[in-house]
C-alpha cells in the first residue's frame, strides 16, 4: 500500500468516526484542540452543525496563534461555509486572509469576521 493510499484511508476512518459523534462533542473536542490527525473533523461539522453551534467555537480556534496554519486555514474554511458562502475559490482566499501571516496581518479580517458572527448571533 503507497503512503497516500494509506492517509486517504485514515482519513476516511477518522471521517467515519466523526460521523457517529455528535456535533455537541466534536465542539467539546474541538475547544479542547483536539482537532484530528486528517483535518475531518472541520468537514463533520462544515456538514453538520449549525452556524449558532459552532460559529463562536469555530472563530476562537483562529485566534489561537498556537495551532497550525493548516489547522486555521480548514476551520476557517468550515467557518465560512456553516455562514452560507458558497463559492469554494472565493471561500478559500478569504480562509486564506483570515488564517496566513502574523496576527497583525490576520486582523483586520478576523475583526470583520467577529462583526459578522456578532450580527448573527449575537455577542460570544
Amino acid at each position: 500500500m503507497s503512503w497516500q493510499e494509506h492517509y486517504e484511508n485514515a482519513a476516511r476512518n477518522e471521517s467515519n468516526t466523526y460521523e457517529t459523534v455528535s456535533v455537541e462533542n466534536l465542539l467539546a473536542q474541538v475547544g479542547q484542540g483536539q482537532y484530528g490527525a486528517y483535518n475531518m473533523i472541520w468537514y463533520a461539522l462544515a456538514e453538520r452543525a449549525t452556524v449558532h453551534q459552532a460559529g463562536w467555537v469555530l472563530f476562537r480556534v483562529l485566534l489561537r496563534n498556537d495551532v497550525s496554519y493548516l489547522i486555521r486555514c480548514n476551520c476557517a474554511e468550515a467557518l465560512l461555509q456553516l455562514l452560507g458562502r458558497t463559492d469554494v475559490l472565493q471561500t478559500l482566499n478569504e480562509a486564506i486572509d483570515l488564517t496566513n501571516g502574523s496576527p497583525t496581518e490576520r486582523q483586520p479580517y478576523l475583526t470583520a469576521l467577529q462583526k459578522e458572527l456578532t450580527a448573527r448571533l449575537g455577542s460570544k
